[in-house]
């Protein structure tokens, strides 16, 4: 009971002297209370340390092996992360030769769309020259046509008239010139 009694009256002059004393004085004093706390404490006071000593070693214990847990949880996770930075690395080499593969492709396509225009338009081209050879063909057939309904007709007439044609030329006294199948008489 003597150390409860000075505590209790060491507690009751604290407060008194803890307002009186400036800022800088309550260290020491803070101190002195903290020593003479447990000089009037007994057995139970020691019991209480060394509980609460046991209590700090298990706590340590116990903060040592999370601590442990965390630093094997932190290993894996530099190399998890180590294996997602080489995935993303390989990733990135995959985008980089996709988007070189895509651009060679655009541009083959591009070349071929145009060569597609070019024959595009040189087979228009040839299209409306063939067109336009085939109308001179069939109006040179047509003109072929005429030409020889001419010629069979100039025939018929140089059959059927060679005399009176002689005659008139030698009243006239002169040969008549040769007919010229494509001319017009």
């Amino acid at each position: 009971m003597k150390g409860t009694s000075r505590g209790t009256a060491a507690g009751r002059a604290m407060p008194s002297m803890w307002f009186v004393l400036p800022g800088r004085n309550r260290l020491p004093i803070l101190l002195l209370f903290g020593l003479l706390i447990p000089a009037g404490c007994g057995d139970r006071d020691t019991a209480k340390a060394r509980k609460e000593a046991s209590d700090a070693r298990a706590a340590v214990a116990k903060l040592e092996l999370q601590l442990t847990a965390a630093r094997d949880e932190i290993t894996a996770m530099k190399d998890e992360l180590k294996a997602v930075r080489q995935t993303r690395d390989d990733l990135q080499q995959q985008m980089d030769q996709i988007k070189q593969e895509r651009d060679q492709a655009s541009g083959l396509a591009q070349q071929a769309n145009e060569l597609i225009k070019q024959v595009t338009a040189k087979a228009d081209g040839q299209a409306g020259t063939t067109a336009a050879l085939q109308k001179q063909i069939a109006d040179l057939k047509a003109l072929v046509k005429d030409q020889q309904a001419k010629i069979e007709d100039l025939q018929k007439n140089a059959t059927a008239q060679p005399a009176e044609a002689t005659e008139t030329t030698e009243a006239a006294g002169t040969v008549p010139p040769p007919v010229e199948p494509n001319e017009k008489p």
